[in-house]
């Protein structure tokens, strides 16, 4: 049982640390983020730090942005940028959206009216749809707004998610990529860290006034320390918690292989390019990013699933599911579920190596541009009403800002060796799986060479004007008669190609109504079965705003033990019940969400950790100097250690030691964690996701409290920085810094210099 701290000694119990819980499925914690101060930054989160629209996202969710706007002369990824004042400050593309929540509305009636167990595969998959979209006609009629229809629970039930775009988004601050990215992409899910993934947008109204969030996060003035209570609020991606093990088996023992087969080939290749080629490097950096990011998060999947045996776990829960099934009195609905769901896996297995090899081939520039023109033009022969999602009028200059960034990232040499290798992979697919608009389009047979596929590549190349700004400008306003007319090679293969991909998306349609109706039934179960033992399962992550818990701790591992807090907080609240008078027992049984906590809670969760303990939790100026370049990796600017020289940690910590970059929580998260606000139990932002080590790649599948922990930035960092090394005065003030002599304030509390105790800091004033 893990324990959120809520006030001055108020807990509520919950069952483990797991959990990506949606606002409305936990407590008022007084500690809750706003749900208007956190929001989507592009696939990333982001949140409010200021009431003139500032916000703090992780430096990796801006990539492409500061890509975009770079040239060889003013590159901000190499060399950062700060903009001095709102003038100078960089206007973002229309395709970098920020976007903030609005509501949330449970729509599972109408998602699913008219939809009967007889309705299966793509006659319910299209009834669904039609009747999603017609929900999303309806929310979508003011300017700015975009809406979503999100399955909750698998399909149990269904929210539509309303949303305001931001109308205008600019770049204030970003480090350079070697302060941000910091070790580099092998560094990635590793532990210890010492990144900067810090980075400041500025949201602006349509007439181009600072935009004044209803509400925003105050910094905190302390670092956190080991036993703290955090509470995350984000955006989280997608996990696959409580699936089949016949699902969990394909991935590891199938899919993340080959998945890292092909990327360990283009990122040989990308990297090869880059050296000693600003230009090609300029271009290809979000491309290498995400790359190694995808390699090096699967290669520690697969080693964090031998060492914990991941399967077995999974299989074990799919057991006590199925004996629970077996005893339940709708025991012949649920069996068919698992039937439907392991009829549809067994499908797509017959056709995994082709989707992976086509998913690799979606991620070359100039195929995407002419697949992209071809869809648009085939939407706009549509009335605006009509047309799928995505492709309305208004959101045409979105899709051409992000044409253009595909031309901005794209390089002949570099694409064509990517597009080589995959065709000399694509000739090891099995037959079965072959692809035939693909081995016609290359002319591919079976005893094709390496030098007839580099022929037939080159001569792709040199016809195509696909990566020209301008023709792709041009194209995006022509009609899809004169576009089916063009000689460029790539658009022809979109044109060519286009109903064979229309039959893989009838087909994509089959199989995703059979999951529907058999996930939805299947989580049922896993629900009715936690329940069923006193266990209140979370949903997966969707992508919607999620909330979630835990405290500062290090590592667990064979010399610290210190990793299992909820074991001994769960013996103290034992302790204390057995200790309680009749009037608190009465108490309890009242409201059993408030718990009075005992003085050893209090002491547990601030007992000053051993230095082992402290070294492993947290990060600092002192431990990044002393890596600092003792690799080429781990090279810093000029400009750091010149501060570190004049300064020191400065008025933020006593030393460079107490001075904490980042440090690990046990909050659940995954990917599209990045970003979410981590916030003290006053409300107060301690710091942000951008990480997690290797063992918590595996809660995307199956969470373990003992192994689970996020990375965060601390905002000490951010502070630091543009203290120290940017003089950045006028930021510095607009996030409520004021220095005097050798103290400082935030927001009118002294700065704390040392990592926080409750018994100097964290009590609540009024105690």
């Amino acid at each position: 049982m893990f324990v959120f701290l809520l006030s001055k000694f108020i807990f509520f119990p919950v069952h483990g640390a797991e959990g990506l819980w949606l606002p409305e499925q936990q407590p008022e914690w007084p500690t809750q983020p706003h749900s208007s101060a956190v929001l989507k930054v592009g696939g990333c989160t982001g949140t409010f730090v200021s009431p003139d629209g500032l916000v703090l996202t992780n430096h990796h969710c801006i990539l492409d942005l500061l890509q975009y706007r770079s040239t060889l002369d003013n590159n901000y990824l190499t060399q950062g940028f700060l903009a001095i004042n709102r003038d100078l400050e960089l206007l973002a593309p229309p395709d970098f959206v920020v976007a903030q929540t609005l509501e949330r509305t449970d729509v599972t009636n109408l998602v699913m009216q008219g939809v009967s167990n007889r309705t299966t595969g793509s006659a319910r998959f299209n009834l669904i749809a039609s009747n999603r979209n017609a929900l999303l006609r309806n929310c979508e009629v003011a300017e700015g707004i975009s809406c979503r229809v999100v399955e909750h629970y698998d399909g149990q039930g269904y929210l539509l998610v309303r949303d305001q775009i931001f109308p205008r988004v600019k770049l204030v601050w970003a480090p350079p990529v070697n302060v941000g990215h910091f070790g580099g992409i092998e560094d990635n899910w590793q532990w210890p860290r010492h990144s900067a993934d810090l980075a400041l947008l500025r949201i602006y109204n349509a007439d181009g006034s600072a935009y004044e969030p209803s509400h925003w996060l105050p910094l905190s003035p302390a670092a956190p320390a080991d036993g703290e209570p955090v509470y995350v609020a984000g955006f989280p991606g997608i996990t696959q918690r409580y699936r089949l093990q016949q699902e969990a088996s394909m991935a590891f023992n199938d899919f993340y292989p080959q998945v890292i087969r092909y990327s360990e080939r283009w990122l040989s290749l990308i990297e090869k390019a880059m050296a000693n080629n600003p230009e090609i490097a300029l271009r290809y950096i979000p491309m290498l990013v995400r790359q190694g990011n995808r390699l090096q998060n699967l290669v520690g999947m697969l080693e964090a699933e031998e060492e914990y045996h991941a399967l077995d776990l999974i299989a074990q829960e799919e057991k006590a599911v199925r004996e629970w099934i077996a005893s339940s009195n709708d025991s012949e609905r649920y069996t068919a579920a698992i039937q439907q769901t392991e009829q549809a896996l067994a499908q797509r297995q017959g056709f995994l190596q082709r989707q992976l090899w086509w998913n690799f081939f979606q991620e070359l520039q100039l195929p995407f541009i002419a697949q992209r023109l071809y869809r648009l033009a085939q939407e706009s022969e549509r009335s605006d009403a009509n047309r799928t999602r995505g492709f309305q009028a208004q959101q045409v200059p979105a899709i051409r800002s992000e044409l253009v960034s595909k031309v901005r990232q794209y390089a002949p040499e570099v694409e064509t060796e990517l597009l080589i290798e995959l065709l000399l992979l694509y000739q090891k697919l099995p037959s079965e799986q072959a692809i035939p608009f693909v081995e016609e389009f290359f002319a591919l047979a079976e005893n094709t060479t390496e030098e007839a596929i580099r022929t037939k590549v080159a001569a792709i190349y040199a016809e195509t004007r696909l990566g020209q700004i301008e023709i792709v400008d041009a194209l995006v306003a022509l009609p899809i008669a004169d576009l089916r007319q063009s000689e460029d090679p790539w658009i022809q293969f979109a044109v060519a190609s286009a109903d064979a991909r229309l039959q893989w998306d009838l087909q994509e349609r089959e199989l995703r109504g059979i999951e529907q109706q058999g996930r939805s039934v299947l989580m049922e179960a896993f629900r009715r079965q936690a329940l069923s033992v006193g266990e209140r399962l979370p949903d997966n992550a969707n992508r919607t705003l999620r909330l979630s818990a835990g405290i500062v701790a290090p590592q667990q591992n064979s010399e610290t033990q210190l990793a299992q807090p909820t074991q001994g907080l769960e013996n103290a609240i034992q302790k204390n019940a057995e200790q309680a008078s009749a009037a608190q027992e009465n108490a309890l049984r009242k409201n059993s969400q408030q718990i009075s906590a005992p003085q050893e809670i209090e002491a547990l969760l601030t007992k000053a950790p051993s230095e082992n303990a402290m070294g492993t939790s947290r990060t600092t100026l002192e431990t990044l100097l002393a890596i600092a370049g003792s690799e080429p990796r781990y090279e810093l600017p000029f400009n750091m250690h010149a501060a570190v020289a004049v300064h020191g940690a400065g008025c933020l910590a006593e030393n460079a030691n107490q001075l904490t970059l980042n440090f690990l929580s046990t909050a659940d998260g995954t990917g599209g964690s990045s970003g979410s606000p981590t916030v003290n139990k006053r409300g107060e932002l301690i710091g942000l996701v951008f990480d997690s080590t290797t063992d918590a790649i595996l809660s995307d599948w199956h969470f373990d409290e003992t192994r689970h922990r996020l990375i965060h930035a601390d905002v000490r960092y951010l502070l630091w920085l543009l203290r120290y090394v940017y003089q950045a005065h006028e930021l510095m003030a607009e996030l409520g810094f004021e220095e005097n002599g050798a103290t400082c304030t935030l927001n009118g509390q002294p700065v704390i210099p040392r990592p926080a105790r409750v018994d100097d800091f964290h009590q609540d004033p009024a105690e």
